[in-house]
């Protein structure tokens, strides 16, 4: 019996992942083959089809070890042959795909044809195997050959190494930098046969063969991606910033400064506190100088050196300024209101009240006999300015009594005019 004739075509392949490895098991990724099929001689050959059959079973000489998978081709059909069609195979155990042109004879010339067969699962023994291929074609369309011409491909499985040859890489979040709450989403490339950790914050979080996680965060995090392979553990990290981080706890023993909007549960500064934007503080202590240029929200306990708010101050506890406070808008107070330094309040350039360098409260509004300054048993009386005489005094001592004299008390155009003796 006469062999074959050699095809007409030239045929090469290579696997993806290359090199091929025998199967190690069920979480091995699928495995493609890609054949190229290229016209290396000087006549245009016309191609009806081409059928690959590999190898099937649990032998080195096996291939594949199930008779699955898929295929593709630029402008051509690439289907398995289930088992029982009647079509010439060879004998034995084989995964068998036919390759045909979707527009009747297809002429192979310069361009060639890249067939590629998917989802292929290869055998466990490491081993050559040799696909076969069958091609019908011919330089002349008037006269095709009685029987296919026949060639085989020789590819080798190698043993499994200890360590992935795909290595794990590109472990990154789809954005660098997030606000607070926003969900991040990190991505990796690996081998879906190893189990993955992604650590942040101190606690790991096990994904198993994904190659995706998700969570959301409040400020800057640095994630770790760890994975074990031949008894090593391996480790790739990467970060995401907060535009506006809230930090539950911050202690910094110099300066600080804050230039987005940031959300603090309790801040001590050693320095000076410089904020740009909105903050949100549960309780806040500076040792030096507190400058917000933007709203300042304090919910908790708050000890200040000096304080300089250009926008809103709202504190909802205990505000304490050992410094100075300057304000230049209003102030309101729903509670108590301490100063263990001086008070003073001007408008216009003018002071309209002050404490500064006295021993009591100095108005210069109000006044008597001269006297500006209210002191501790200080004695005041009290002038009606409608009625010429009529006044209301109140010594200072035991046993004295307010006494009005003269004039009318229940004038409703009257006033009065406080007296500080």
């Amino acid at each position: 019996m006469s062999e074959p004739d050699a095809p007409l075509l030239d045929y090469a392949i290579i696997s993806e992942p290359f090199p091929l490895y025998a199967s190690t098991g069920a979480d091995d990724p699928a495995t493609a083959l890609h054949i190229v099929v290229s016209n290396g001689g000087g006549d245009t050959v016309y191609c009806r089809e081409i059928v690959f059959s590999l190898p099937e079973g649990d032998l080195a000489q096996s291939l594949v070890e199930a008779d699955a998978g898929d295929g593709q081709a630029p402008d051509w059909t690439v289907q398995r042959i289930e088992p029982g069609t009647q079509t010439i195979l060879p004998p034995g155990d084989y995964a068998h795909f036919a390759a045909k042109p979707k527009a009747g004879d297809a002429a192979v010339d310069v361009s060639g044809i890249t067939i590629t067969l998917e989802n292929l699962k290869i055998s466990s023994r490491p081993g050559t195997a040799r696909i076969e291929i069958r091609e019908v074609a011919t330089t002349n369309t008037d006269k095709w050959p009685e029987n296919p011409h026949f060639t085989r491909l020789a590819l080798t499985k190698f043993p499994a190494p200890k360590i992935p040859v795909m290595a794990v890489s590109d472990f990154t979040a789809d954005s660098q930098e997030v606000a607070a709450g926003t969900t991040v989403r990190l991505t990796w490339n690996g081998p879906s046969t190893l189990d993955y950790t992604v650590s942040h914050g101190g606690t790991p979080h096990t994904v198993g063969k994904s190659h995706e996680y998700n969570t959301t965060i409040d400020r800057d995090t640095t994630f770790q991606l760890s994975y074990v392979t031949g008894g090593t553990t391996h480790y790739l990290t990467t970060t995401v910033t907060v535009k506006n981080p809230k930090l539950t706890g911050l202690e910094v023993d110099g300066g600080l400064t804050v230039t987005g909007s940031t959300g603090v549960a309790g801040l001590t500064v050693g320095g000076g506190l410089s904020v740009t934007g909105a903050t949100d503080v549960q309780g806040l202590t500076v040792n030096k100088d507190l400058t917000a240029k933007q709203a300042l929200t304090v919910s908790g306990s708050t000890e200040l050196q000096a304080l300089t708010v250009d926008k809103d101050l709202s504190a909802k506890a205990t505000l304490t300024v050992t410094g100075a406070a300057g304000v230049t808008g209003a102030l309101t107070v729903g509670g108590f209101l301490q100063a263990n330094s001086d008070i003073t309040v001007a408008y216009g350039g003018t002071t309209k009240f002050t404490t500064s360098g006295l021993t009591g409260i100095e108005a210069p509004y109000v006044s008597v006999n001269g006297n500006g300054v209210a002191h501790d048993k200080s004695s005041i009386h009290l002038e009606n300015g409608w009625l010429g005489g009529g006044y209301l005094w109140a010594h200072d001592g035991l046993g004295d009594e307010a006494e009005v004299h003269n004039g009318e008390t229940d004038n409703a155009r009257s006033f009065w005019t406080v007296h500080i003796a």
